[in-house]
C-alpha cells in the first residue's frame, strides 16, 4: 500500500494476499483502501479483486453501475481483498460495446511505411514472414 496512487510513492504498509481492505476510491488504475487495521492507502486496481457479497455495499449494483458510481462519487462501498483482478460472470454479461474506446485505438495502428521507418533505425528488429490464418482474407 502506497501514501499516493504513484508506483514509485513510499509504501506505507505491506499487505498480505487475501487481507481484506475497504475502497474508499478511485484514480486511474489506483484505488485508495483501507485496511482492517485502520491504515490508508493507494494499491493497483489490478491488484484487487473482488471480495464475499459482490462488492456492491449492498445497494444491489453490480458491473457497470458500481463502476459509474465510483465515477461519480468516489466511492463504490466495495469491499475488496488483495489478489488478481479479473472480470466476473456479472461484468461480462453486462459489458457494453465501447465506439470511442474503439476509434482511440484505432489512431494507434501504424501503416506499412510508418512501420518501416520506424524499424530502420532498429537494427535488432528484421522482417519476417507471417502466414495468414485459415480462412483469414489477406
Amino acid at each position: 500500500m502506497r501514501r499516493a496512487p504513484l508506483s514509485d510513492a513510499e509504501v506505507v504498509a505491506n499487505l498480505p494476499q487475501g487481507a481484506k481492505l475497504t475502497l474508499l476510491k478511485r484514480q486511474g488504475a489506483w484505488a485508495q483502501v483501507k485496511s482492517e487495521g485502520g491504515s490508508t492507502g493507494w494499491v493497483r486496481m489490478l491488484s484487487l479483486r473482488q471480495g464475499e457479497g459482490g462488492g456492491t455495499g449492498g445497494t444491489g449494483e453490480t458491473g457497470i453501475a458500481a463502476l459509474l458510481n465510483v465515477a461519480r462519487t468516489g466511492s463504490s462501498g466495495a469491499t475488496v481483498t488483495t489478489g488478481v483482478r479479473g472480470l466476473d460472470k456479472e461484468q461480462i454479461r453486462n459489458a457494453q460495446p465501447n465506439p470511442a474506446a474503439l476509434q482511440a485505438l484505432a489512431g494507434y495502428a501504424a501503416n506499412e511505411d510508418e512501420a518501416r521507418r520506424f524499424a530502420a533505425g532498429k537494427p535488432q528488429l528484421r522482417a519476417q514472414a507471417v502466414d495468414y490464418l485459415p480462412g483469414a482474407v489477406p
